[in-house]
């Protein structure tokens, strides 16, 4: 009798040890990131309403982790889009957003070589 408990405990020891080494290699995965990626979500014109549940769905998902970016979704919204200025302000307080400034009046002049 005493023998089979000893067996059944040294069984759920080992079992714990390695649930423990599991669950430590996991975590240390996600530890390793911000390689220099950018997350950039580039907001089409009407799609306000459908802003709020993406960007809730991309951060419960956990997408910038395992994209390995820097964790910051950076938004280019139009400036014509009031709604979606405003939820992204929202979001901000609760999400690492960054609004990136309305480039659409910037002229581009690339040399050719």
């Amino acid at each position: 009798m005493e023998t089979l408990i000893l067996t059944i405990l040294s069984v759920l020891a080992f079992i714990g040890l390695t649930y423990l080494v599991s669950s430590y290699l996991s975590s240390n995965k996600s530890r390793i990131s911000d390689t220099g990626y950018k997350l950039i979500l580039c907001v089409p014109e009407d799609s306000s309403n459908k802003l709020e549940g993406i960007i809730r769905r991309i951060f419960l998902e956990r997408v910038p982790e395992k994209l390995m970016t820097d964790g910051v979704v950076y938004l280019m919204i139009p400036k014509d889009q009031k709604d979606a200025l405003k939820i992204a302000e929202t979001l901000q307080k609760m999400y690492p957003l960054i609004v990136l400034p309305d480039l659409s009046h910037v002229l581009y002049d690339y040399n050719e070589r």
